[in-house]
């Protein structure tokens, strides 16, 4: 009988409840100790980084020796790396060590002028500086390499200015590239030497001038005492040159001036496919890495000198600059900003805004942005939900986070086209068949931004007091209601702002785009690049375009939400964290 209360199943649905409950607390409880770092998270961090770069890489790599590989054949050769050296990719990472040491040496007077007018004179629009620098680190290298692109085309904005336009035909070759990578490679320069700059110390330079040392000796005594920064700073420009892959891809392959990036990604992606090849190049290409790291091993053995902090550490106070200096200063500043930034995006501006593309163009521009962001949004997310265990293990300190700190730093320091290529590999096995779905696509996202982001969230997650997870058990806080009740909270800011970072990240990465993008379906990135590729300018101007406001976007959800998070007086009615767990 259908309305007989002793038919009536309740206490099923009641046990199938409970057991639904048990299970979410599991589930909830796993995610907790992972997020605080225990020891599941541990052994969570180390399955990921195997599924995410171990594995791939090291089954890429051996290929270099181990040409069968592919075949099951485990005979060692030397055949493809004596065949790179022989061949054209010998050539393209010649190209590639030469450009990058001439867009380091060229960043770095560049990047510490920047840097000196930022942290040492004393100027009302010093603040405009770190805009444009951080505008200029964020803006993905084949904007500005597809803005002079722009402005060299025959219906470019210079069209009406041969003469012009004829210069600016230059900047399609190798003068180009230096100049695209040394305005790239300027932010991280800045980066490094700025707080040094800020911190140096007063009393070796009141001493040199009590001592009556000459103007040069005293450049030289400061130069001493920010070493390290500058070593760090010329280290990272090489690094970034050397494994950029935007700019290989547009002005270089445009030009036929071939970088070792885009060979390799040429040997994974062209017909035949030579994996041997492509590993024996990248094995290369990361030896070639082994200049950055001893200039910063060099450098570092000068940090006696540079140990000026102290119980009595004084800075050097700001110099107030004339009129006539601090306007030279301005000059240069703007003239550098408005050729760094202003001018690809005025020319691209100045295509995207006149001229017309057929209904398909358009749509391809609209499919490939909603892509792009359909698969950033949900990577970023999984991204800074590993980011958090793996800072907090790193900053736990022991073997294992001292070992996962190490790994992060290598990965960090990996072309992003080394590991795109291993993942053509390791996930087009009969066991893995991943490639050529958008997973496989968000998965390599997730690998190369989850770096970066986890140094990003290390200081803040460190920063966490022993004794909030003391007084958290003390009051009979689960793991999960620390998690949620406490650090959550605290950092609010940081997750979001490593968010953030992780879209941008996400949303314009171009290598692994290039390699693993399912048919059909190019992101933003890919679009570009296809655009300029098939000479259509107006729709490649429009893609630029759009990018550019996507970062506007994200800038200002980023200043929206910061101000949101800002620390305000709580209302005297709201109940304390333990009274509220």
């Amino acid at each position: 009988m259908r309305g007989s209360p002793t038919m009536s199943c309740v206490d099923p649905p009641s046990r199938t409840g409970e057991g639904l409950n048990t299970r979410r607390r599991t589930y909830a409880a796993w995610i907790a100790r992972i997020a605080t770092g225990s020891l599941a998270g541990g052994g969570f961090a180390a399955i990921a980084a195997m599924a995410l770069w171990g594995w791939p890489l090291t089954t890429f790599l051996l290929q270099a020796v181990f040409p069968g590989l592919p075949r099951g054949v485990f005979t060692p050769s030397l055949a493809p790396l004596t065949r790179a050296l022989q061949g054209g990719m010998a050539y393209s990472l010649l190209h590639s060590l030469t450009v990058s040491t001439l867009a380091a040496l060229m960043a770095l007077p560049a990047g510490a002028w920047l840097a000196w007018l930022s942290a040492r004179a004393r100027l009302w629009w010093s603040g405009w500086i770190d805009v444009s620098v951080w505008l200029l680190l964020v803006l993905p290298g084949y904007f500005l390499a597809s803005g002079f692109m722009l402005l060299a085309a025959p219906i470019g904005p210079l069209a009406a200015w041969p003469d012009l336009q004829q210069a600016a035909t230059l900047l399609l070759g190798p003068p180009g590239i230096v100049l695209v990578l040394t305005l790239k490679a300027l932010p991280f320069v800045f980066l490094a030497l700025k707080p040094a700059l800020a911190q140096v110390s007063a009393a070796p330079m009141e001493a040199a001038l009590v001592h009556g040392l000459r103007p040069l000796q005293r450049l030289h005594l400061a130069a001493a005492s920010i070493l390290p920064a500058l070593g760090a700073g010329l280290a990272a420009a090489f690094a970034e040159s050397l494994s950029d892959f935007a700019v290989a891809a547009t002005l270089g392959a445009g030009s036929g001036f071939m970088l070792g990036t885009y060979a390799i990604e040429q040997a994974v992606n062209a017909m035949p496919l030579d994996f041997p090849g492509a590993a024996a190049g990248a094995a290369m290409l990361l030896l070639l890495l082994a200049p950055a790291l001893w200039l910063q091993s060099r450098a570092n053995r000068a940090r006696d000198a540079a140990r000026t902090l102290g119980p009595r550490h004084r800075p050097t106070p700001q110099r107030r600059l004339t009129r006539t200096a601090s306007t030279l200063h301005a000059l240069g500043a703007a003239s550098l900003a408005a050729f760094a930034l202003g001018v690809p995006i005025a020319a691209a501006a100045s295509l995207a805004l006149h001229g017309s593309s057929h209904a398909g163009a358009q749509a391809g521009v609209l499919r490939a942005f909603a892509y792009s962001l359909e698969l950033a949004i949900p990577a970023a997310t999984i991204t800074v939900a590993l980011a958090w265990p793996a800072a907090a293990i790193a900053g736990r300190g022991g073997k294992f986070g001292r070992l996962l700190d190490a790994a992060m730093l290598g990965v960090l320091a990996l072309p992003g086209v080394v590991l795109a290529s291993s993942y053509v590999f390791a996930y087009n096995q009969p066991w893995t068949p991943l490639y050529g779905g958008s997973g496989l696509l968000a998965m390599a996202y997730v690998a190369v931004a989850l770096p970066a982001t986890a140094k990003v969230l290390q200081g803040p997650v460190t920063q966490l007091h022993a004794r909030l997870a003391e007084a958290a058990s003390v009051h009979g806080l689960t793991r999960l209601q620390r998690l949620r009740y406490i650090d959550a909270p605290i950092l609010a800011v940081p997750l979001f702002s490593a968010w953030l970072l992780a879209v941008l990240h996400v949303a314009f990465e171009l290598p692994a785009s290039e390699l693993l993008y399912p048919a059909g379906h190019p992101p933003l990135a890919v679009a570009l690049l296809n655009a300029a590729a098939g000479f259509q300018l107006h729709l490649q101007a429009r893609l630029q375009l759009i990018g550019i406001g996507l970062l506007v976007l994200f800038a200002l959800l980023a200043r929206l939400a910061f101000g949101g998070f800002s620390p305000r007086a709580a209302p005297q009615s709201r109940p304390s964290v333990v009274e509220t767990a």
